[in-house]
């Protein structure tokens, strides 16, 4: 099998699926079936059941410690969950008259924020009393089926416990949490008391964003009628968080311009939520700032699964590199499809890997168009597996794509962007090259044709493999390519520039590499294959 045979039945391999449960916020609360990996459509009946949900406080709760394994903190008007010390909580139900294959929804109120949330874990004894309940006689607890996720001080939060209400009879969970800053959860002593939903409220997706004056928004949902209003950031923040939290679902705009002002969206955690336009020349998602630190529209960490498509994004101001338009840290498995970037103050769409624990993997964008990003238009950062294919990318001041090793002062330091494919996409008048190749093993650069390059910045290529000295750059394929510059006063100095340090580049077949300013090839890299 050839080197690109080998490395397409990799990238086309399907991407290992994630099984992950996840929670909601904020009353009235809705929630899908544990597992569920897309929201289904909402019936009639379903809504109507949901209305009729029987509300459940807990007969009995506590909360253990390990640095007091002898005390008993059974009526309290908090819960404390900590991980250093290790302290968890204890609530028990009286489930009745639930219908066959039951779904329920167990809610609680956080009276301190925390950056990681609640685990919720089963517990098969439920003989515990809540008055001599001590971590030292506590009953074991199962392995955690669900977390909250991040959540904020005074929030309702709601996670789905379907699969640990079987029928009829007592019901016992027990919360911790890995972080060691430990939260409080209201009591049945206090005023907003646990509750354990069943059935299930239905999940409210879509939520349909509209603006209602020249700075306010709503995101209303017609399954539930839960609607958000505010700032577009407020608005377009809440709705994503309660849909991650209860397995997904779409976030909906119509046609029209949708404006942060100065503010921008900020989310982590975030997993199979959709976001999605009326088209990439219908609707406009805009910011506008030049402070010092980096206000992109999406500006996100942790994302897996989630989809982007059919909107334009606009993030103007002050040049910054790093203040990107869609910028997706540790970002995974995720598609960014017709796709719009009119102005970015740094580069248009980033996929990023680099820092510690950061992972950017089985990523797609496709069909994009990007033109006046003051730095790259797109750049796969350390990432793995990734794709960009059918994008337009015209006169950006940085690179047209850029696969990128991180830096060597990251958190994982020179980390290579491996097995990525760059193909059929069109780059006119990049500022430095149509393509760079930074470091990696076996990425691919198949069919794009480039124009111009080197629009901004002297001596850059239409296709560049490069790396640094003693960081990997091996197996590159470079085949059906079209780097040339057909204009008058040409910029774009050599149509494959293969430099020192780069081993077994492959040049397949199809490229054509002339006319450009100096010569169609230089090739100073080890062991290069013509084919």
């Amino acid at each position: 099998m050839t080197t690109r045979s080998r490395s397409l039945v990799r990238l086309l391999a399907p991407a290992p699926v994630l099984l992950l449960a996840v929670a909601a916020v904020a009353p009235p609360v809705a929630a899908a079936p544990a597992g569920t990996a897309k929201p289904h459509a909402t019936t009639a009946a379903q809504v109507a059941r949901a209305a009729a949900a029987v509300t459940l406080n807990p007969v009995a709760d506590a909360w253990v410690d390990a640095s007091h394994p002898t005390v008993n903190a059974g009526r309290t008007a908090s819960l404390r969950v900590d991980a250093v010390p290790w302290q968890v909580a204890y609530l028990r139900f009286e489930v009745t008259d639930v219908a066959t294959d039951p779904t329920a929804v167990l809610r609680f109120y956080v009276e301190t924020a925390s950056s990681t949330g609640v685990d919720v874990h089963p517990v098969a004894d439920n003989t515990w009393d809540e008055n001599t309940i001590t971590y030292g006689n506590a009953p074991p607890i199962g392995a955690a089926v669900v977390r909250s996720g991040p959540v904020g001080a005074d929030t309702w939060v709601s996670v789905n416990v379907s699969s640990l209400v079987t029928g009829n009879g007592p019901v016992t969970v027990a919360l911790t949490t890995t972080n060691d800053t430990g939260l409080r959860v209201t009591s049945r002593e206090g005023v907003n008391k646990p509750q354990l939903l069943t059935p299930a409220p239905p999940n409210p997706s879509p939520y349909v964003v509209t603006r209602t004056g020249s700075t306010t928004y709503r995101a209303a949902s017609d399954v539930t009628g839960e609607t958000y209003t505010g700032s577009l950031k407020t608005v377009l923040e809440s709705a994503a968080v309660e849909l991650n939290r209860l397995g997904g679902g779409t976030v909906r705009f119509g046609a029209g311009t949708f404006d942060f002002g100065a503010e921008y969206m900020k989310l982590e955690g975030i997993r199979k939520v959709t976001f999605v336009g009326a088209g990439m020349y219908d609707t406009l998602i805009r910011n506008d700032s030049s402070i010092a630190g980096d206000t992109e529209p999406f500006n996100t960490k942790g994302w897996d699964g989630v989809i982007v498509r059919d909107l334009a994004v606009s993030a103007g101001g002050a040049f910054r590199s790093t203040s990107d338009a869609l910028d997706f840290d540790d970002g995974n498995n995720m598609v960014v499809e017709r796709v719009r970037v009119t102005a970015s103050r740094g580069r248009g769409i980033v996929f990023d890997g680099k820092n510690q624990t950061w992972t950017s993997m089985g990523n797609t964008v496709r069909d994009c168009v990007i033109s006046g990003a003051q730095s790259d238009g797109v750049e796969l950062l350390a990432t793995s597996g990734d794709t960009v294919t059918g994008c337009t990318i015209t006169d950006v001041g940085g690179h047209g794509i850029q696969v990128n090793r991180a830096s060597s002062t990251a958190d994982q330091p020179n980390k290579t962007a491996d097995h990525n494919l760059i193909s059929d996409n069109v780059i006119d008048q990049a500022g430095q090259d149509g393509i760079n190749i930074n470091s990696g093993t076996d990425n691919q650069i198949l069919d794009n044709h480039i124009t111009n390059s080197s629009d901004d910045t002297p001596n850059r290529d239409g296709i560049r493999v490069t790396t640094a000295t003693g960081i990997t750059c091996v197996d590159t394929l470079v085949s059906g390519n079209v780097a040339i510059d057909n204009q008058i006063v040409k910029t774009e100095r050599y149509g494959l520039y293969v430099t020192e340090g780069c081993n077994a580049t492959v040049v397949g077949p199809a490229n054509t590499f002339t006319p450009n300013r100096v010569s169609a090839v230089r090739d100073a890299g080890n062991g290069t294959i013509f084919r």
